[in-house]
């Protein structure tokens, strides 16, 4: 322990070394180098790839510098430079709700309660939509899921709210298409899966859908689960997205 100490206060009582600085690079006239502040190298190297393609000024991503590479004259490098900046901001976050809708064919059987509470006042449009196309006594909102996706997407798993011993257990398999669109306010999905396993057996239902668009505040009913019968209802999925 003392020889421990010793050397801690001789490193301590030591000179200070001066802090070591990147040195600077002289780079020629024809060669600039631009450091985003916002862009992953992923979505960097594909800016990169459109700029270029788009102007005809040598641009490439280089993951060293962690720096674009624009090469050409003065005013090319400039022009080059101001379209890069316009996609170097950051990336628009989006948040879909998926609305899980109970729709009952009759009244509650004696003995058993109505699944879920009062659809929100948002779900108006889609629930009139329902209500021209099928003959359900009424609707319930069983539950609503908020998914955050990251990157190209994810996965979760839960279980519909019951009092039964024996729930419904869903998965939703979600991943995106591309970056989300923050001006057009648009998400795009290459792929959608919805699983519904039924509280006996083996039994599981699915809605999937793929290559799907979808605007903040449109309403998606993208398609209904038959329920056991002892329930006489069907799911309705109803999709949401914000952007932010």
């Amino acid at each position: 322990m003392k020889t421990i100490a010793t050397v801690l206060v001789l490193l301590a009582c030591g000179p200070l070394l001066p802090a070591q600085t990147k040195p600077a690079v002289q780079l020629p006239p024809s060669v600039r180098l631009y450091e985003p502040k916002n862009l992953t190298p992923d979505r960097a190297a594909n800016v990169a790839l459109f700029v270029q393609n788009l102007v005809g000024v040598r641009v490439s991503w280089d993951n060293v510098p962690h720096a674009f590479v624009i090469r050409g004259t003065a005013q090319e490098q400039d022009m080059a430079e101001a379209l890069v900046k316009r996609y170097d901001v950051p990336e628009a976050k989006v948040e879909l709700t998926v609305y899980l809708v109970r729709a009952s064919l009759a009244p509650a059987a004696p003995g058993r309660e109505p699944q879920g509470g009062p659809v929100p006042a948002e779900l108006k449009s889609a629930i009139d939509e329902m209500k021209g196309a099928f003959s359900y006594a009424h609707y319930t909102l069983w539950d609503a899921v908020v998914l955050q996706p990251k990157g190209n997407g994810g996965d979760m798993q839960g279980i519909l709210p019951t009092a039964d011993p024996k729930p419904y257990v869903y998965a939703i398999d979600c991943r995106l298409s591309g970056a989300v669109q923050s001006e057009a306010k648009t998400v795009n999905l290459g792929t959608f899966r919805f699983v519904l396993k039924m509280p006996t057996g083996d039994l599981e239902s699915h809605i999937s859908t793929s290559d799907l668009t979808v605007r903040e505040g449109q309403k998606l009913v993208l398609g209904k689960i038959r329920l056991l019968a002892r329930e006489n209802a069907d799911l309705f999925l109803v999709l949401t997205a914000k952007i932010y």
